[in-house]
C-alpha cells in the first residue's frame, strides 16, 4: 500500500508539472472571426509580456499590445509553483526516515490538494478575467485548449494527492 502511495505523490506531482508547462507555452485565448485568429500566449495572462500572435489573410504578426494580467493565472501559477514544490518534498520527507517529519507531510500533502483544486479552478475562469483586466468586449474568444488540459491535469492531480494525505491523517487515528 505505501509504494502506491508514493506512486500517488509521483504522478500527481507529473500531471501538475505538465499542467504547469502547458499553462506558459500554450495560449490563454484566442479570438476567432471571419477575417482573422489572435491568440494570447499563457504569459500575456500571467506576466502581462504585451504580446499577441494574429493571423488573417494568410499573414502571421507578433503584435504588441497593452496587456494587463489575469489575477486568477497568475494566482493559478503560483499555486501549482507551490504544490509542485509541496508533492516534491511529499515524495522526499518519508525517504529521510524521521519521525517528526511524517506529520508535517501530511499537512503538506492535503495543502497540496488544496492548492491543486483551487488552481484548476482559476485556469477555467482565467480566460474571463483577462479579459475584463484588458477590456475586451464582445467577439468570439475561448480559452485556448492547453488551459482546458492544464485546469484538467490540476484538478487530477489534487485527487490524485488526496489520496497520500487521507491515509496520513486517517492512518495517525489508529
Amino acid at each position: 500500500m505505501k509504494k502506491v502511495l508514493k506512486f500517488a505523490g509521483l504522478i500527481s506531482a507529473v500531471l501538475a508539472l505538465i499542467g504547469f508547462i502547458l499553462i506558459m507555452a500554450t495560449p490563454v485565448a484566442a479570438y476567432h472571426d471571419s477575417n482573422a485568429n489572435a491568440y494570447f500566449g499563457g504569459l500575456n495572462a500571467i506576466f502581462a509580456t504585451g504580446k499577441c500572435q494574429a493571423s488573417g489573410g494568410g499573414i502571421s504578426i507578433a503584435v504588441d499590445f497593452d496587456g494587463k494580467l489575469a489575477w486568477s493565472a497568475l494566482l493559478a501559477w503560483i499555486f501549482v509553483l507551490v504544490a509542485l514544490l509541496i508533492l516534491v518534498a511529499g515524495i522526499v520527507l518519508p525517504l529521510l526516515k524521521v519521525k517528526a517529519l511524517d506529520k508535517f507531510a501530511g499537512v503538506l500533502n492535503l495543502v497540496a490538494v488544496c492548492l491543486l483544486v483551487v488552481a484548476g479552478i482559476f485556469v477555467f475562469i482565467s480566460k474571463a478575467t483577462f479579459w475584463a483586466a484588458n477590456k475586451y468586449d464582445g467577439g468570439d474568444y475561448s480559452l485556448g485548449i492547453g488551459w482546458i488540459f492544464a485546469g484538467i491535469f490540476f484538478l487530477l492531480a489534487g485527487a490524485i494527492a488526496i489520496a497520500p494525505a487521507a491515509v496520513d491523517f486517517l492512518g495517525k487515528k489508529k
